[in-house]
């Protein structure tokens, strides 16, 4: 009788088990099938990149034009990714020596500062896994901004920003930041040299921003800050990584978000000296890492309204590493890609 009970309560166990396995089944199928539907719900293959380069390849290539000194540019670069900054962290001694590096660089240019001593100091909280708990680190940046007042609309402005702080240094190692962003930087400071002599239309700010690899805090708190109404930023252009690419393209992002941008792009891309491809701003589903529209600096500004344009190249195998020298970088490519970004902003300041 006993065998008997205790086989009769083995079959109960296995019949109850094995409903709950078909619920997980059950529900896992459904899960998966609301995932395929999910992903299958986005298109970014409109952006067609290999229809993007075949056209591009038909184009008449123009030369940039006189419009920045190489040697400057490259040996701003060549400067910001030296030993002397230890990576540019946020709030450590190599952040704040390329702080004042840079403000000696503006004051050179001749760039009006925007605040007192170019520089806008921000206090954020730094997270990390180990500080869960003890809810953070205060870290303290510092942006650094200048400005060029417009000849005929001083009241609209275009804001051009880079951010210039990086990784600092990790277990003994160096993390130099050319490619990112020394690159921006220095093609930012280009920019204003270029505008100091060719008076702009429209205000331009010229933003170094610092922060961006904790979370794009200098950007965040220059948009909160109000130093420049939302309402009077007719453009954003941000540049975050342009002196190297595998397959010397350029990316621009902004132009799905805003096509009327491309107004400004299509007439410059069609005879450029690189390949400047449209993309990584289309919507696509929360894992895929190929969404830009949020990756830098720009991602505050568009979150408040401001029309944005991002100029980068992908990431490649230096990316977030010690071996991000300027060694490595690509000074021709680079060169164009500053051209091209100058160029771009002349015909944003020249559009209404």
């Amino acid at each position: 009788m006993q065998v008997i009970v205790e086989r009769s309560r083995g079959q109960r166990v296995r019949a109850w088990l094995w409903r709950r396995l078909k619920r997980v089944l059950v529900l896992a199928l459904v899960v998966a099938i609301a995932g395929v539907i999910y992903a299958h719900s986005f298109s970014p293959e409109r952006e067609n990149w290999p229809g993007q380069r075949a056209m591009l390849a038909e184009r008449t290539v123009h030369p940039s034009g006189n419009v920045l000194d190489r040697e400057t540019l490259l040996g701003d670069v060549r400067e910001l990714a030296s030993p002397k900054y230890a990576g540019r962290r946020v709030d450590t001694a190599g952040g704040r020596l390329a702080q004042e590096h840079l403000v000696a660089r503006l004051r050179q240019i001749g760039i009006a500062p925007m605040v007192p001593d170019y520089r806008q100091p921000f206090t954020f909280t730094r997270r990390r896994i180990r500080q869960f708990w003890t809810g953070g680190i205060e870290t303290h940046g510092v942006n650094l901004l200048g400005v060029i007042r417009g000849r005929e609309r001083p009241d609209d402005y275009l804001v051009l920003s880079a951010h210039y702080d990086h990784l600092g240094e990790r277990g003994g190692q160096m993390y130099p930041g050319a490619d990112d962003n020394a690159s921006g930087v220095a093609t930012v400071l280009a920019a204003a040299a270029r505008l100091r002599a060719h008076p702009p239309r429209h205000s331009v700010v010229f933003a170094l921003f610092d922060g961006e690899e904790t979370g794009l805090a200098g950007a965040r708190h220059f948009v909160a800050s109000g130093l420049v109404p939302i309402g009077q930023i007719r453009l954003v252009l941000n540049l975050d990584m342009l002196s190297r690419s595998v397959d010397h393209e350029l990316f621009v992002t902004g132009t799905w978000q805003h096509p009327e941008l491309k107004a400004l792009t299509d007439p410059l891309r069609a005879h450029a000296p690189i390949v400047v491809l449209y993309g990584h701003d289309q919507p696509r589903p929360f894992w895929d890492p190929d969404d830009w529209v949020s990756a830098s600096d720009h991602g505050p500004f568009h979150d408040a309204g401001v029309p944005f344009l991002y100029l980068g190249v992908p990431d490649h195998a230096d990316y977030h590493r010690p071996t991000d020298t300027y060694a490595a970088i690509d000074p021709d490519f680079f060169v164009n890609v500053a051209g091209f970004s100058l160029n771009l902003l002349a015909a944003a300041d020249a559009a209404d």
